[in-house]
């Protein structure tokens, strides 16, 4: 395990509470073929206003865990806790991304972000108000009026990021939400991303299999290891923000990818 020094901080001074806490998780599918393992056990705690990504082989079953934290998916056996509060249903109070943006083909941009809102109660100046700064944060007021058809891949995940803070959750869960764009849109979502959190600060879970995605956005780094899996490693990402490209040059950057690389690839193979 590698682990960052704390700069500036008192010896004194008390950790942050836990916003995500998870016991001994386990979770069996049921199929036709008989039960499958996607996860063996995962214990971990993320602080508030940490963002934590989730590193592991395809098929690791990292998507799974982060669906449980969500509520979206049952937990076989161990526990989940929100802010405290045992997660036994949809977590609604979460902001969510996936690969796919899911947009309303029919809405408007301001509207697909405002529609969270629209499904649980009036929507009101303020949330227009917050909208519009958000799409501004994202690069996209002038859009505002298009449908997700004008808009390129990257545009439309913005709209998404957008979308999942509308009603400013205290968690981001995001999985996989740039794998599908283009080398250079993928970075400049990062670079967007890194900018957003680094201004609201949320407790964030981030899945990806970009392992220097990974270090330029995280705090710290879960490496899960291959199904039935485990968190293998806890990595805390020493670099401090706000977090910019020329990082990547950094030796002790490389070092670190070389590292978790290597984590991944020492997992058990699959069972």
């Amino acid at each position: 395990m590698m682990a960052a020094p704390v700069a500036g901080q008192a010896a004194a001074a008390r950790p942050p509470a836990s916003a995500i806490a998870a016991s001994g998780v386990r979770k069996v599918y049921s199929t036709a073929s008989g039960p499958v393992e996607a996860v063996a056990e995962a214990s971990f705690e993320i602080a508030q206003g940490e963002f934590v990504s989730i590193l592991g082989p395809s098929g690791c079953g990292k998507s799974t865990l982060m669906l449980m934290v969500a509520g979206l998916e049952a937990t076989t056996a161990g526990a989940i806790t929100v802010d405290g509060m045992p997660v036994t249903g949809p977590q609604i109070e979460a902001g969510m991304m996936f690969q796919d943006p899911t947009l309303l083909p029919w809405r408007s941009v301001l509207d697909n972000v405002l529609f969270p809102v629209f499904m649980s109660r009036t929507v009101t100046p303020e949330d227009r108000a917050r909208a519009e700064q958000l799409l501004r944060m994202v690069d996209l007021w002038p859009f505002r009026d298009k449908r997700p058809r004008e808009l390129s891949g990257g545009m439309r995940q913005r709209v998404a990021l957008a979308r999942a803070l509308i009603q400013d959750p205290g968690i981001l869960l995001m999985d996989e939400p740039f794998s599908a764009l283009d080398a250079i849109t993928r970075d400049e979502m990062g670079l967007s991303l890194a900018r957003i959190w680094d201004s609201s600060r949320k407790t964030a879970i981030f899945i990806t299999h970009s392992i220097r995605e990974a270090i330029f956005l995280s705090d710290r780094i879960l490496v899960m290891g291959r199904r039935p899996s485990t968190i293998i490693e806890d990595v805390r990402v020493p670099f401090p923000r706000p977090r910019r490209p020329e990082v990547e040059a950094d030796p002790a950057f490389n070092a670190l990818y070389l590292h978790l690389k290597a984590s991944i690839h020492r997992s058990p193979p699959l069972q």
